[in-house]
C-alpha cells in the first residue's frame, strides 16, 4: 500500500458509502429550510441570521458525517492494518481527512447558491460565506476526527463525540458568522478570515498526530 493508493481507496470507500454523504447533505438542507418555514420567512429576519443558520447547519452535517468514520474500519480490522502497515499513521490520517472533506464539503458548496437565495443572503456576502466554509471547515474535520478516533471502539459514541468536540467548534462558528455579518454591513472581514485560516493550519499540524495516538489507543 502507498499513500496514493490509500487516498484512492478512501475516496472509493466514501463513494460506495455515498448514502452517508447524501444523508449529511440532506440533513444540512432540511435544517436550513426549517428556519424560513418554521421560524420566520421575512428577509428582515433571515438576511442578518443567514450566516449563522448556514454555519450551524454545516456543523451539524459535518458532525453527522464524521461521528462514525472509524467504526467500520475498527470492526473489520482495517485500523489495525493501518497501524502495522509501516506507513506514517499521521499522514494516513491526514489523507483520510482530505478525502472526507472533499466528499462532504463540495456537495454542501454546490447547494449553497440555492440556500443563500432561500435565506435572502445579500450577493455581496455570498462569496464571503463561501470563503469562510473553504477556510473554516477543514478545522472542523481535523478536530472532529480526533473525537471520532478516541471513541472508535465504543458502541454508543455519537453523543460522546459531540460533547468532546462541540466546545472546540464555537470559536470557528463565531469567527465565520462574524465575517459574513461584517461583509453584510460593509465592514472589513479579512482579519476574521485570517483567523479561520490560522485555526485550520494549526489543527492541520497537531490533529493527524493526535488522531494517530488515539487510533493506537483504540486498537490496543
Amino acid at each position: 500500500m502507498t499513500y496514493t493508493s490509500f487516498l484512492k481507496s478512501e475516496l472509493l470507500v466514501l463513494w460506495r458509502r455515498k448514502q452517508d454523504v447524501v444523508n449529511a447533505v440532506l440533513f444540512f438542507i432540511l435544517v436550513v429550510a426549517l428556519f424560513p418555514i418554521g421560524v420566520n420567512s421575512s428577509p428582515e429576519f433571515l438576511s442578518p441570521a443567514s450566516g449563522g443558520i448556514i454555519w450551524c447547519a454545516a456543523v451539524l452535517a459535518i458532525l453527522m458525517a464524521i461521528e462514525g468514520v472509524f467504526k467500520e474500519d475498527y470492526l473489520d480490522g482495517s485500523l489495525e492494518q493501518l497501524v502495522v502497515s509501516g506507513l506514517s499513521l499521521p499522514l494516513l490520517m491526514l489523507l483520510k481527512v482530505v478525502a472526507l472533506w472533499v466528499s462532504v464539503v463540495i456537495p454542501l458548496l454546490l447547494v449553497m447558491p440555492l440556500l443563500s437565495e432561500m435565506l435572502s443572503l445579500p450577493s455581496g456576502a455570498f462569496w464571503v460565506l463561501i470563503m469562510t466554509l473553504l477556510v473554516g471547515t477543514p478545522c472542523l474535520f481535523f478536530i472532529g476526527i480526533i473525537g471520532s478516533a478516541l471513541t472508535a471502539s465504543l458502541k454508543q459514541s455519537a453523543m460522546l463525540v459531540m460533547l468532546l468536540i462541540l466546545p472546540f467548534y464555537f470559536p470557528i462558528i463565531i469567527f465565520a458568522t462574524s465575517a459574513v455579518q461584517a461583509a453584510q454591513v460593509g465592514l472589513p472581514y479579512s482579519g476574521l478570515l485570517a483567523m479561520l485560516l490560522a485555526m485550520s493550519l494549526l489543527s492541520l499540524v497537531f490533529s493527524p498526530f493526535m488522531t494517530a495516538i488515539a487510533i493506537k489507543a483504540s486498537v490496543s
